[in-house]
């Protein structure tokens, strides 16, 4: 009687397409990744393009020093905002991320006292300039900053 041992040639053939679809499964799961991962940044640049927000007037507040006021308007276009993010800077410091406070809707335009200490660095002294970027806010709240930055010369 033969005693054969081994894997029958049906068996060894399972095997192989079984590891075949494992591997596929896994290159699936890595391919789909970057491929959403790159979309969801490509729909963040456009959104960011379709904003066109202006600093109308920024100006230092009258007896307070370190505060200025800051107008932004809002033109036509883009999605619901998240905010703005403004940053101050004179000759050889930054007053450090501060939030405006209003999200600005289509076509509207709002005034806000900023604070430059609320940035984290202290009061900021004789600002030149104010860095102002906008963000949105994903579904799971997550803050979605554009890339892009707008600078406004202080007045």
């Amino acid at each position: 009687m033969d005693n054969k041992k081994g894997l029958s040639a049906v068996v060894a053939t399972l095997i192989i397409i079984l590891l075949v679809l494992v591997a596929v499964g896994i290159l699936w799961v890595v391919i789909r990744g970057v491929i959403q991962g790159g979309a969801d940044t490509i729909e963040l640049s456009q959104k960011c393009l379709d904003i066109q927000l202006e600093a109308s007037a920024v100006v230092p507040v009258t007896s307070e020093s370190g505060n200025y006021s800051v107008t932004l308007a809002r033109k036509a276009g883009g999605d619901t905002l998240g905010g703005v993010k403004l940053n101050f800077f004179n000759a050889t410091e930054n007053s450090g991320v501060i939030e405006f406070g209003t999200a600005l809707g289509i076509l509207e335009t709002g005034t806000n006292k900023i604070v430059t200490a609320d940035g984290g660095n202290g009061i900021l002294h004789n600002a030149t300039r104010m860095d102002f970027t906008t963000y949105f806010v994903s579904d799971l709240g997550e803050e979605q900053v554009c890339s892009s930055t707008e600078t406004a010369p202080l007045a």
